[in-house]
């Protein structure tokens, strides 16, 4: 008997430092668990502030070009300027749509930078060609430049919430859609919710001509399959993010962030997170596609070629369904390679059927995707592209004589009025310096002519 009670207690006490070890291994894993979490949210954090600090620096260099273009007389400086506040405006455009802010709060500021990016690029080509301002246009950009400095200003004042910890990107992101339904939260991001209101009457200010919101309003073409449920959603981020990182969709965290709407492209937005890493993905509500990936995650030195780097993003565009994409530009940036592809079906390239894949060169896995261009424009259908008026012999004869042909290709290229056409693509040398030289398949006139900036750090186009 007394043999049996010794053999209880030894078990009592065995179990008894099995259970504790158990709590204590619990306890550690959820400590790991959770200081891997934190560490991930500050690296995100950190990318969404330096992606905002852009912002903001990118939308008061475009004020100061424009207030340069409206004090010049000379139409060579009015066209450098104007042609620097186009810049600005589109890469001011792009960290907005980078930033984890619902569109209702923002849309309206988009569609402004887009708009001055358009208007400035233009009346920048004809200023190159001695063209002056009306009144009218004068009038329009001094407006252009008004909205700038309001901008500019709400932005550095949402500087200071974020600096005095008022609210951080990671709260910007959960609350962000409910704002405008929150009279809470109107109070607490007061100066978020406020940053459109002088933007409120814009559309009827700028005149509605090629610059009107239509070219951002455009029924998107490449939106395929039916609309899906939250949930469903959910499982195709989640199986995305897990392929990227190479684990189980079971072992994906992941937080819903609210809906975006990005110019009628709808899309549900997610937090994920496996070890190290963390994303911010938005999905279209129809069919499920990508729409934008964003990944932050520790990054050791580049062992990757610009090469490899390319054909890396390339296998990862066919790993989601974008197949036939050809690369064409691309910059290298602190152990990272940004490029644009671009859809090619028949022998013509479609500018802009256009994706933009981030790589890191460590091991050549994606952080970044940002898709609206194919989403808005792809298309498949009979008759897209109008065939040529001109052959190709034909359009090469309207080229200046002091241009060296290297090489042709068919291609179709926006327009300004939301449209595109289609044109022949000569890539030429002048004086020694790459060009870019198109010229309109159906009509045979010269549209446009660009050049190649070419370095260790990429290729590039102005």
């Amino acid at each position: 008997m007394e043999k049996s009670n010794k053999n209880i207690s030894v078990s009592h006490i065995v179990a008894t430092v099995l259970i504790c070890f158990t709590l204590i291994g619990l306890a550690v894993y959820g400590v790991y668990n959770n200081i891997r979490a934190e560490r991930a949210e500050r690296v995100l954090e950190n990318q969404y502030h330096r992606t905002f600090t852009d912002l903001a620096d990118y939308v008061s260099s475009a004020e100061n070009y424009l207030l340069k273009a409206l004090s010049t007389s000379t139409p060579g400086t009015m066209s450098a300027m104007l042609e620097e506040a186009s810049k600005c405006s589109a890469q001011a455009e792009s960290c907005l749509a980078s930033l984890p802010i619902d569109q209702r709060l923002v849309g309206k500021i988009s569609g402004y930078l887009v708009q001055l990016g358009d208007i400035a690029k233009t009346w920048s080509r004809r200023a190159v060609n001695g063209g002056a301002l009306n009144a009218d246009e004068y009038e329009t950009l001094a407006d252009l430049y008004g909205y700038a400095q309001d901008l500019s200003g709400g932005l550095y004042t949402l500087a200071d919430d974020l600096s005095q910890k008022s609210y951080s990107w990671a709260n910007i992101s959960a609350d962000s859609s409910k704002i405008l339904d929150n009279s809470s939260l109107q109070s607490k991001y007061s100066t978020l919710s406020k940053l459109s209101d002088p933007f409120s009457e814009y559309p009827t200010l700028i005149y509605d001509g090629p610059f009107s919101e239509h070219m951002t309003s455009i029924e998107p073409k490449g939106l395929t399959g039916t609309p899906l449920s939250l949930e469903a959603c959910r499982e195709k981020a989640v199986q995305l993010f897990a392929q990227i990182c190479g684990c189980q969709a079971s072992e994906v965290g992941s937080q819903d962030c609210g809906e975006n709407s990005y110019h009628n492209i709808d899309t549900f937005c997610f937090t994920l997170s496996y070890g190290n890493a963390s994303a911010h993905l938005d999905v279209t509500k129809t069919g499920g596609l990508l729409y934008s990936l964003i990944i932050s995650r520790p990054s050791e030195s580049a062992n990757l070629s610009a090469e490899q780097g390319i054909e890396a993003g390339r296998s990862f565009l066919q790993s989601i369904g974008l197949d036939s994409m050809t690369p064409s530009y691309y910059t290298i940036e602190n152990g990272y390679i940004t490029v644009n592809y671009s859809y090619e079906k028949d022998g013509i390239l479609y500018y802009p059927d256009m994706v933009k894949v981030k790589i890191a060169l460590d091991n050549g896995s994606p952080v970044g995707f940002e898709g609206h261009g194919y989403l808005a424009c792809h298309s498949t259908e009979a008759g897209r592209v109008k065939p040529a008026s001109i052959s190709a012999a034909d359009a090469r004869a309207v080229l200046s004589p002091n241009l060296t042909v290297e090489s042709m290709r068919e291609v179709v290229v926006p327009n300004e009025y939301g449209g595109e056409y289609h044109a022949y693509e000569f890539k030429c040398t002048a004086l020694g310096h790459p060009v870019l030289v198109y010229i309109d398949a159906d009509t045979g006139v010269e549209s446009d002519v660009l050049l190649i900036l070419e370095s260790e750090n990429g290729i590039l186009t102005v």
